[in-house]
């Protein structure tokens, strides 16, 4: 029986989120067909082989790199954010010859780059948003005034400026007036020396798309994220429990088909493999792609397994089938 390191923690600001999405997944692991090697990695960057996910600090033994290969056969990341969802983990397992479940490296960092993703997609001529990066640590102080100032005679307001490389929703602003674009970047800053600017739509519908697979494709039906307010932050998602899920989302045969049918293009395009979720806007009946998450979470109201359970996959076959496709 194939032992499977379950990875999660890591030293991002979604360390808390990877712990609950890790949680979900024990308890609907499938035991009868592999063993359970749970890794929790620290904020300070180190790995410890625990015994029980409730308790951390206890029975626990750190490992190192080395180790990896003698402790289990394949792992499952389910580590987001930055150091586990961006190419590090994956680079690190890679270099050991693990097998492992999801995007390769070189996907994940350009899924988790939002700049660098979008740039990528405007070059396949992929519908978006209007957006410009500011790279703070690449462009010089004439070039970042010249990009703030085509945003202020380009762009309709609202924007949401956030940070290119954080998820859940941290480190993202919305701003109504011109005058809170300092105060937005300074936020995004925080996190990451990129920062994306987004032009905003009018009451767009949030829709989300859970594909699995490698060669082939097993891809849902959209799901909708209603709003309880415009603005969906992390707290939103996390703690408050305030969006409301609709499986399946409330649009079109139409635009459900034309979702479906640039997710697979989209996840083709960035060399996705195993399993992603595609996110994209609907607004004055354009369909607009959003992003890649290319580890979605796996808590209790994540979208990614809410999809593909109602989709005919219980989940602890979802689980399974990631498992299988590790490589």
């Amino acid at each position: 029986m194939k032992t499977v390191g379950l990875f999660f923690g890591g030293p991002s600001n979604e360390h808390e989120v990877s712990i609950n999405s890790a949680k979900n997944i024990v308890k609907n692991f499938p035991a009868a067909k592999y063993k359970l090697a749970l890794v929790y990695w620290d904020k300070q960057g180190y790995f410890y082989l625990v015994k029980d996910i409730n308790k951390l600090k206890k029975f626990r033994k750190k490992i190192n790199l080395e180790d990896f290969k003698k402790l289990f056969d394949l792992v499952l990341p389910i580590t987001h954010g930055q150091y586990g969802e961006d190419g590090v983990l994956q680079s690190l397992l890679e270099s050991q010859k693990i097998k492992y479940c999801g995007c390769r490296a070189l996907s994940s960092a350009l899924c988790m780059d939002k700049g660098l993703f979008k740039t990528y997609l405007l070059g396949h001529k992929i519908n978006q948003v209007k957006f410009l990066v500011l790279d703070y640590e690449l462009d010089n102080n004439k070039t970042l005034a010249l990009k703030l100032s085509q945003v202020r005679r380009n762009f309709k307001l609202p924007l949401y400026i956030k940070s290119a490389n954080s998820g859940s929703s941290v480190g993202i602003t919305k701003v109504e007036n011109f005058s809170k674009i300092q105060f937005a970047l300074k936020e995004a800053l925080k996190y990451d020396n990129k920062v994306v600017i987004e032009e905003g739509l009018v009451k767009p519908k949030e829709i989300e798309v859970a594909i699995l697979g490698n060669k082939e494709l097993k891809i849902s039906q959209p799901g909708e994220l209603e709003l309880a307010k415009d603005f969906y932050n992390y707290d939103d998602k996390y703690n408050l429990g305030q969006a409301k899920v609709i499986v399946p989302a409330n649009i079109s045969r139409a635009q459900a088909k034309e979702i479906k049918i640039l997710a697979s293009q989209v996840y083709k395009l960035c060399a996705c493999s195993g399993f992603a979720r595609v996110d994209f806007f609907i607004a004055r009946n354009k369909i607009f792609v959003n992003e890649i998450n290319s580890l979605p979470g796996f808590t209790d109201i994540s979208m990614y397994p809410l999809l593909m359970t109602a989709n005919g996959l219980s989940y602890q076959k979802l689980i399974e089938k990631i498992l299988q496709l590790a490589y």
